[in-house]
């Protein structure tokens, strides 16, 4: 079947560029095959059995002759009025019949006389008029009853799905909704059948994107565009946003494209899907591109627009860039919320930058904008990325006395400031303030404390940090296990580095590139190649590729050994450019120390286009021992 559907839309006019994002592979398109005109979506289309997180909500399919399912319950009728009438008229009847047997009163009986034959009398006439006259309405507003239901029935049909947009824009997929359905307010009876289809098939591809399979949705997209209905933006948009939570931002601007080659305006809510992909991805071109193309044409960028832009910049770091499209969000008549201030505080937070982070703050208090925990955890971040832990502690006092609570980040992130600084009591003691606020620690804030200890050279304290993690049953980490291995690297304990090694490997973690390079620190210090190259056979075994600080290690064990391994040197660095990595100066000045700096020139004429080779440190330091050759993981 998922053969039928890839060889089909192969003959689609323009179809090439999809396939390709789709990929040609069968194995999640079987069952795509488009509901056929009658069939419940469902029952009958692909479903899914679960919601993941932030996917468009459940499709509004409102047919006209909606399919009962089998073994459901039918409401029960109302009793007519008209009938409730006939029922007491006829007991009213039966009472002046039993009255007249029973009292012998003659008749006719004067209506106001007192007798119970008067109220019998009464109570007849009074029903019998009230009969006639629900008739005589009944009868008049009956063709005007059938339009009104016949109404609603075609409103609630062309009403388009809706699915919920991610990172808040459920607005602008309603107000698209809305249009839509004013426009195709009377439509008419023949084009019924082609609504349901629509309705039937977006419930279709939405069940795909739920289940985050971006080939069948796709897949199903293309039948629908050749069944003869017609897709709408809603088909579009959920295969957009299915493509971006996948993170393939290329695939989802392929479809916006063809989106609008079908003749169909994307919305503001499916720019600003292909944005938030671009940011995630960290394609700010991308994503700059796109946000101009929409303003360009005609489609009225909101805050979300701008603040997706403003983040993606953030994301590197660039405060320039960041800052230019918040003044172009004001010059849009575009009011920034506290996500686009809290976006430019992170990227000073990047930089290092907590005076820009102060300013910020204070022009988002000056717009009358909430400063919320996410605020003071990223100009808390700030200063602990320049190692101001007294501007940290200011922000931490500030949130307090305002009642923001601090959470386990903004802890961590405190934590981290002193580790900069190199104040393990600082560190040890704002973990223990947040233990005592009833704020459970994670990984992160163990590590951040274990940093501490590192940067500080207490081995045991990281330790005992560990075995304090171990013992409160937080899920570890691969970080946590690094920082204590970095920890033991830096006394120049290479055994008890070892011993960690093992008992992070005990503990079912797969180590990364940032372990290896710490186990293989120590070893290089002491210039035992032979260990560092044990630990370099074990990283290719777990498929972990070397980079520059692992290459500095092995260069610099090769440099430090007796005798020294010049042509093991030369080969580890050939061997390196291969794969891609590059020589920075710590490794070039490792491979000077290496083969010596006549040959460390000439390689660097044959293979790095002439490189400069730079001074040793002592020299550059003006004579100051530079230490073991310099480090390269700082």
């Amino acid at each position: 079947m998922a053969s039928q559907v890839i060889a089909s839309a192969q003959k689609v006019s323009g179809d090439t560029e999809i396939l390709k994002a789709l990929g040609t592979a069968e194995d999640k398109t079987s069952g795509a095959a488009p509901p056929s005109h009658g069939q419940q979506p469902g029952k009958d289309a692909p479903s899914s059995k679960g919601s993941e997180k932030g996917c468009p909500s459940k499709i509004d399919t409102t047919l006209v002759e909606p399919v009962k399912p089998a073994g459901a319950k039918v409401p029960a009728q109302r009793f007519p009025r008209w009938a409730v009438l006939s029922s007491l008229v006829f007991i009213a009847a039966v009472i002046f019949c039993a009255d007249q047997l029973l009292f012998g009163k003659v008749w006719p009986t004067v209506p106001g006389s007192g007798s119970s034959c008067a109220f019998d009398v009464a109570l007849v006439v009074l029903c019998l008029g009230g009969l006639v006259i629900h008739r005589y309405i009944a009868m008049r507003g009956q063709a005007g009853g059938m339009d009104k239901r016949y109404a609603s029935t075609q409103r609630d049909l062309v009403r388009p799905p809706r699915p919920a947009c991610a990172s808040g824009v459920e607005k602008d997929q309603s107000q698209a909704a809305q249009s839509y359905s004013q426009s195709h307010k009377h439509v008419a009876p023949h084009h019924r059948a082609a609504a349901a289809a629509t309705a039937r098939w977006n419930q279709a591809i939405d069940a795909a994107a739920r289940q985050g399979d971006v080939k069948k949705a796709g897949a199903l997209l293309l039948e629908f565009e050749k069944s003869g209905d017609q897709p709408d933006v809603i088909s579009y948009n959920l295969v957009i946003r299915t493509c971006a939570k996948k993170g393939d931002w290329q695939a989802a601007e392929l479809w916006l494209k063809r989106m609008e080659s079908q003749g169909l305006q994307a919305t503001v809510c499916s720019y600003n899907t292909l944005l938030d992909a671009c940011a995630k991805a960290d394609n700010v071109e991308a994503c700059e591109k796109w946000l101009r193309t929409m303003i360009q044409r005609g489609v009225d960028a909101n805050v979300i627009s701008y603040a997706t832009a403003i983040y993606a910049q953030a994301r590197r770091g660039d405060t320039v860039a960041a800052e230019r499209w918040l003044k172009e969000m004001l010059d849009a008549g575009v009011e920034p919320d506290a996500v686009s201030y809290n976006s430019l505080i992170h990227a000073c937070g990047v930089q290092g930058n907590a005076e820009a982070a102060d300013k910020w703050i204070e022009e988002m208090k000056r717009r009358g904008l909430e400063a919320t925990v996410t605020t003071y955890t990223a100009a808390i971040d700030a200063c602990a990325k320049c190692g101001d832990m007294q501007r940290a502690e200011k922000w931490m006092s500030r949130m307090v006395s305002e009642g923001v609570e601090a959470n386990v980040v903004t802890y961590s992130a405190m934590i981290d400031a002193c580790a900069k600084s190199g104040d393990l009591a600082r560190a040890e003691k704002w973990h223990d303030a947040m233990t005592d606020k009833g704020v459970s620690p994670n990984a992160h804030s163990y590590s951040a404390v274990i940093n501490a200890c590192a940067k500080a050279g207490d081995v045991e304290a990281a330790e005992r940090w560990l075995e304090k993690l171990e013992k409160a049953g937080v899920k570890s980490d691969v970080v946590v296990y690094s920082s204590v291995i970095d920890a033991c690297g830096k006394v120049g304990d290479a055994e008890r580095a070892m011993a960690v090694f093992h008992r992070m490997r005990a503990s079912g973690i797969r180590p990364h590139i940032v372990a290896y390079a710490a186990l293989a620190r120590p070893f290089a210090y002491r210039g035992d190649w032979a260990e560092v190259e044990c630990i370099g056979a074990a990283m290719k075994e777990d498929c972990v590729d070397p980079n520059e600080y692992f290459v500095y290690a092995q260069l610099l064990a090769y440099a430090t050994a007796r005798p020294r391994q010049s042509q093991r040197a030369e080969c580890c660095f050939r061997d390196a450019l291969r794969r891609g990595i590059k020589a920075n100066d710590h490794v070039v000045g490792a491979l000077t120390r290496s083969v010596g700096r006549a040959r460390c020139t000439e390689l660097m004429r044959e293979l790095c286009n002439g490189r400069e080779v730079p001074l040793p440190p002592q020299r550059r330091e003006g004579g100051r021992n530079g230490g073991r050759g310099g480090n390269a993981g700082n």
